[in-house]
């Protein structure tokens, strides 16, 4: 696979992430944003410093024709990848093969989804779901279905430099996958992966993530920079302390390949198809629903906005979760309106969530797009909830315990999700009816609970055990 040019095949087609416009030909690795979304990126007063130095080169996804998506896939799912259905089918069929030609014997592991009641009465809402992700193989996290596709692509087009930037789980989870892969092929077959962590990673998880077949690297870039493929790929060349061909290097970030949000927008589909078949058992048919997601870099979001695209009217409302304080939507966001000063005060402190903090995303374009449009009862728009540390707090409890309940393992980025139940209720009773919140469903996801730091650690051994 070509870091520039490289095209997959004709089934797989590009996509403005930013406008949807299909592009109408064969994804290639250097790819853009279409003309029209490039020009009004460049406009705006955040990309306007950097516009000059050539933003990363793809915002353009790859996603395959509907028509080649096999139809048994968005409802039952594959084995050991996607959300198995409960015993309808015996032998779930495994249609990826279709779209990942490479025989990769490795597991993923299965997400669960269920029904979590405790967190409806504490939210107020008329039920609550979630999609847990925590059981996937590899790093417990949402990104082991990402690392699954992109090292399929890696050994069918012969791959052996996988470079991605990481806040820790994502380099984990693909590392752990290539050292599996690794153990079973000879040398000249090995993969390498390089993460690219930045410059206020705390040592220890640095430490965490080096290991055999895994390099890491701090760069700081700066509040927003973006750095060009050009940039990445002269890193990578230094820190393998070689010459690395282009042909077998990959910059496999989301927002520049577009595998992994093709992989969450496949789960999004089979999700959402699974609840509104288990809510119409119930008699809540009729229900709506919103997906609460944590929105770090985007990749997960704009993969689900993706599905729910495909789903037309069956879609749901989107509900983009970010940590009070430093995020990647603060550029997009107006500044918060100014407390009265004659009147009750609340001081709310910024949440514990560093792996969805910092203003680096290649999906900046794309993130800055979601607060052009705007509407609570409409569902194209995504609400933008910010959960401070006093609601993440008050979340933990109830999703880390007590015994009589589902519990639920995830960190404390992924407890920003769950932190935002209480706000989308009070958005509902804003904006709705008489009897909205009560037919009113809240799909949380649960990225899981992958590579944490000291203070992720402690958060747990001290904030959870206060709160419960």
């Amino acid at each position: 696979m070509a870091e520039l040019g490289f095209e997959f095949n004709e089934n797989w087609q590009a996509w403005c992430l930013v406008c949807r416009k299909s592009l109408e030909r064969p994804y290639r690795t250097n790819d853009a944003l279409c003309t029209t979304c490039m020009n009004r990126y460049r406009s705006h007063e955040f990309f306007s410093p950097i516009a000059e130095a050539e933003l990363a080169s793809s915002f353009v996804t790859i996603i395959p024709e509907a028509k080649d998506i096999p139809e048994v896939l968005l409802q039952y799912g594959c084995r050991d990848l996607l959300l198995r259905s409960r015993g309808r089918l015996k032998e779930p069929r495994d249609a990826l093969k279709e779209l990942f030609q490479a025989k990769l014997h490795v597991p993923c592991g299965q997400p669960a989804l269920f029904e979590m009641e405790h967190l409806a009465r504490f939210s107020g809402l008329g039920g609550t779901w979630v999609l847990d992700m925590s059981p996937y193989t590899w790093s417990g996290t949402h990104k082991d279905l990402r690392s699954w596709a992109v090292l399929s692509q890696a050994i069918e087009h012969d791959v052996q430099h996988l470079a991605l930037w990481t806040a820790g789980n994502a380099g984990l989870s693909l590392a752990k996958l290539v050292k599996r892969w690794n153990a079973t092929v000879p040398p000249k077959k090995r993969k390498t992966v390089y993460c690219l962590v930045d410059a206020s990673t705390p040592l220890d998880m640095r430490m965490e993530l080096r290991g055999p077949y895994c390099r890491v690297t701090s760069i700081s870039t700066g509040a927003g920079a973006i750095l060009s493929r050009e940039q990445l790929y002269n890193v990578v060349a230094a820190m393998a302390g070689e010459r690395i061909e282009r042909e077998g290097h990959w910059q496999v970030t989301d927002g520049w390949d577009g595998v992994g949000i093709f992989m969450y927008s496949l789960l999004a589909q089979q999700c959402l198809t699974f609840l509104r078949d288990e809510l119409g058992k119930t008699g809540k048919a009729s229900a709506k629903v919103y997906i609460i997601l944590p929105l770090g870099t985007g990749n997960i979001l704009f993969g689900f906005i993706r599905g729910m695209e495909r789903l037309g009217a069956e879609r749901a409302k989107i509900v983009a979760a970010v940590p009070y304080g430093d995020h990647m939507m603060r550029p997009f966001l107006p500044p918060p309106k100014e407390e009265r000063k004659n009147g009750p005060r609340m001081s709310r402190a910024p949440s514990l969530a560093p792996k969805m903090t910092g203003f680096y995303s290649p999906l900046s374009p794309c993130l800055w797009h979601l607060t052009e449009e705007k509407g609570f009862e409409n569902p194209s728009p995504v609400e933008i909830i910010e959960v401070d540390r006093a609601a993440q707090l008050e979340v933990a409890a109830r999703v880390s315990g007590p015994d009589d309940t589902k519990i639920i393992d995830a960190e404390p980025s992924a407890l920003i999700a769950f932190g935002a139940l209480k706000e989308l209720a009070q958005l509902i009773r804003t904006h709705g009816k008489e009897g909205d919140l009560h037919n009113s469903v809240a799909l949380v996801v649960n990225s899981g609970r992958g590579i944490m730091n000291a203070e992720e650690k402690a958060f747990y051994e001290t904030g959870i055990l206060a709160s419960r």
